[in-house]
């Protein structure tokens, strides 16, 4: 296994979470609707949430900003490791940093904002973008998961949860990553399926009080697949 700055990985760490602490819900919210989306609904600054608050077109912007911090800052990270510094001792500070844990980062800014009280969204959609730039197959099956679930159940929620759990669990197959990811330079495959495994316990975490309403059969259905009754 290369060897990893660990110094360099902090530093983009911290880049990281600053960019995906950057939340258009809030901000679009506050600036277009005079109100903090976090003041209605499930109280969070996801893009369900947003959807419910501000409607379609604007729960669509969310979901795509939100989607693409993780995106953004992995290859932020990425421009780094061209870095080349002077001094002999940090000469390889971020050349030999690795750069996923970044989008990690992101992930988790966009749910414990450091910008807006740590109270942010669920890691939904920041997760499809991490999943995105690791390797398009795990995003593929992920996204899939997702639409199919959420016509089975109607839950967004649980929809959530399993989508990511599906990633994890075919990271693990043999040979898959070999030539899916984006630069396929990054061979430390164990290092990639934890960042995936602790990305799947995030959205967990803050579907918690969405688990525990499912487990009673009191968690809200989405309407989108409903057919529209005649008059």
């Amino acid at each position: 296994m290369p060897h990893i700055n660990i110094l360099g990985t902090f530093i983009l760490i911290v880049i990281g979470y600053l960019i995906g602490s950057i939340s258009p819900a809030i901000i679009i919210s506050r600036k277009r609707f005079k109100t903090d989306v976090r003041q209605h609904y499930s109280k969070n600054a996801g893009a369900t949430n947003s959807t419910r608050v501000m409607g379609k077109k604007w729960g669509a912007v969310v979901v795509v900003i939100d989607g693409f911090k993780p995106i953004i800052t992995v290859l932020i990270a990425w421009g780094f490791t061209f870095i080349t510094i002077a001094n002999p001792d940090y000469h390889n500070l971020f050349s030999e940093s690795y750069i996923y844990f970044s989008g990690l980062a992101a992930v988790i800014g966009h749910c414990w904002p450091i910008y807006f009280g740590f109270r942010g969204g669920k890691g939904a959609a920041s997760s499809l973008g991490l999943l995105l730039i690791i390797n398009p197959i795990y995003f593929a099956v992920a996204l899939a998961s997702w639409w199919i679930l959420l016509y089975l159940w109607r839950m967004a929620s649980l929809s959530s949860v399993l989508m990511v759990g599906f990633a994890f669990v075919i990271s693990w197959i043999p040979n898959m990553p070999l030539n899916a990811y984006v630069w396929p330079h990054d061979d430390q495959y164990c290092i990639i399926n934890i960042i995936i495994f602790l990305t799947w316990l995030i959205v967990v975490l803050r579907h918690s009080s969405n688990l525990i309403r499912i487990a009673r059969g009191t968690e809200r259905k989405v309407t989108i697949f409903d057919r529209k009754k005649k008059k």
